[in-house]
């Protein structure tokens, strides 16, 4: 449970390279992640949540993992819910119109 709670959702705005210091022909990899709050925030509140983070964060190691989304009929994964909900609507349409047509009872004769 407490895990849950230190977890933050947000969107990588970008990914980079940067030369490490230490090691001129060695690299980082930069991550810029845009962190949503749960509710809209004001100035005021974004600053407090900012300083919130850069005392939790800045100079630490962290550990990312991405979230997939996995579409239910064939497993294929994607980064984003919308990308799935534009699979499942263009791979799976007619697995579904096929599920809404109702079965015509026979009649019994006699």
């Amino acid at each position: 449970m407490e895990a849950d709670k230190s977890k933050v959702r947000g969107v990588v705005s970008e990914i980079g390279l940067e030369r490490d210091d230490e090691h001129f022909r060695s690299f980082n990899l930069k991550i810029n992640i845009i962190i949503k709050p749960l509710k809209s925030v004001n100035y005021e509140e974004g600053e407090k949540l900012m300083k919130q983070f850069r005392r939790s964060l800045l100079g630490k190691e962290v550990e990312i993992t991405s979230i997939i989304f996995r579409c239910p009929e064939c497993g294929r994964e994607f980064n984003n819910e919308q990308g799935l909900n534009k699979h499942v609507k263009m791979a799976h349409k007619n697995r579904k119109a096929e599920k809404k047509i109702p079965l015509r009872k026979e009649k019994k004769r006699g």
